[in-house]
């Protein structure tokens, strides 16, 4: 596999060449740091961009072009990881020496740079149907985050944690605010992606990369001045006293989420040794120290999760339970990471966490998406590459994950429950 970078001035073309793959994966990537008031204006733009143009005026028009490029996938996606938010427009094709038509690998390439340099416009107003069709779309999307009880209590306990940080934000916004996007608006809200983003694309696969760059950047007018890199990491407070909360939800059982804050952690740490921390306390399946105290030893539960968000400098613990068993759920998750603070956990949970992570990490090596989101991240923080990540996790030690327990304070606990009576 061989990584290079270009520096095209007011963009970056990093090239991944590999022969692993059959096909090629390109991500035209705009970042930004997290403002709550245009992430739901960028998630619309970025459906209604690959939705339609100003040559492929309906989404059926766009399939048809993509089926006569050999079924070329070609996709717009949102997503906040931290204060990091990004626009992403991918697009996958099949290797050109696959294909035998001379015109195949400029045309599979300039695809995306005419449909999102070109959208559909009038009078500086997005198509109304098209916006209308990508409005009721968003609607079903808002209103299907309320059918799952674990991620909406999820996002209601980083609400109630603290709705002014970035963690809470929802990238989706909320029906309200969906009303409040006009076909005018945004066009200002394309202008702005252009203008107040970094970009970065990536390229992985089989091909002539030195071709690639040269038709992207025939293809691809971006004159914005560079920007500063984004600031990845959030600075969620930390309560001397936890908040309680407790709400009711038309579900059949109680959830219960605990949001621990990760302070003061060392990069190598946060980078490696928090995830071998986080599969031993509870990721990590039916042998996690919390499956095994909540489930198998006390049958409280189906099961129990937990979710490492690193750059939000927080640990989130979710069980779904019969509410009359929280009170003793709430006293187990405490006493379990109270055991890995005593370092009250044997050195074969200890290898076989490494051993099922570095599994995981050799397997990423497999996978394009995985590959590029780990140059993507690389750049930005200076993650260590798969290699490397995989000797650092083989280094950690007992010591070590008792230095990741002793950085944890709990913030708030949160309480969604079918009857306002739950817990008092």
């Amino acid at each position: 596999m061989e990584y290079n970078k270009v520096n095209c001035d007011s963009y970056n073309i990093h090239t991944i060449k590999t022969d692993k793959f059959k096909t090629t994966r390109m991500e035209i990537i705009f970042s930004r740091e997290v403002d709550k008031d245009k992430m739901q204006d960028l998630t619309f733009l970025s459906d209604i961009l690959t939705d339609c143009s100003k040559e492929y005026t309906r989404r059926k028009d766009i399939a048809i072009r993509l089926e006569e490029l050999y079924k070329t996938i070609f996709y717009g996606t949102t997503n906040k990881v931290g204060n990091l938010f990004t626009v992403s427009f991918i697009l996958e094709f099949i290797n050109p020496e696959y294909i035998n038509d001379s015109n195949y690998f400029q045309d599979v390439l300039t695809f995306p740079f005419k449909i999102i340099n070109n959208p559909r416009l009038k009078n500086k107003e997005f198509d109304i149907t098209n916006f209308n069709i990508i409005k009721r779309r968003m609607e079903d999307e808002i209103k299907s985050v309320k059918e799952s009880s674990e991620k909406l209590a999820i996002l209601n306990a980083l609400s109630k944690m603290d709705n002014n940080s970035p963690s809470s934000y929802r990238v989706l916004g909320d029906l309200k605010t969906l009303n409040n996007i006009t076909p005018s608006s945004l066009y200002e809200t394309y202008n702005d992606l252009f203008m107040h983003s970094n970009c970065d694309i990536f390229l992985i696969g089989n091909i002539n990369m030195n071709e690639a760059i040269k038709i992207i950047k025939n293809n691809f007018k971006y004159h914005v001045i560079k920007l500063n890199k984004p600031k990845l990491l959030i600075d969620n407070k930390i309560r001397k006293k936890p908040l309680r909360v407790i709400e009711n939800a038309n579900f059949v059982q109680s959830t219960l989420v605990m949001i621990y804050n990760i302070h003061s952690l060392d990069k190598e740490l946060k980078d490696t040794v928090f995830h071998v921390f986080n599969y031993i306390l509870a990721s990590g399946g039916i042998l996690a120290k919390l499956y095994q105290k909540l489930r198998v030893e006390n049958s409280l539960c189906y099961g129990v999760k937990s979710l490492y968000l690193k750059y939000d400098e927080l640990l989130i613990i979710e069980v779904s339970l019969d509410k009359n068993n929280i009170s003793k759920a709430e006293k187990l998750i405490k006493k379990g990471l109270k055991e890995m603070l005593n370092g009250d956990f044997s050195d074969n949970d200890l290898e076989d966490a490494k051993k099922n992570l570095v599994f995981s990490l050799k397997m990423a090596k497999d996978n394009n998406v995985a590959i590029i989101n780990n140059y993507l991240f690389h750049h930005y923080d200076n993650l260590p590459l798969i290699d490397e990540r995989i000797k650092l996790i083989e280094k950690v030690t007992k010591d070590d994950l008792i230095k990741c327990a002793k950085h944890l304070s709990l913030n708030t606990i949160y309480i969604q429950s079918p009857e306002s009576e739950a817990e008092k």
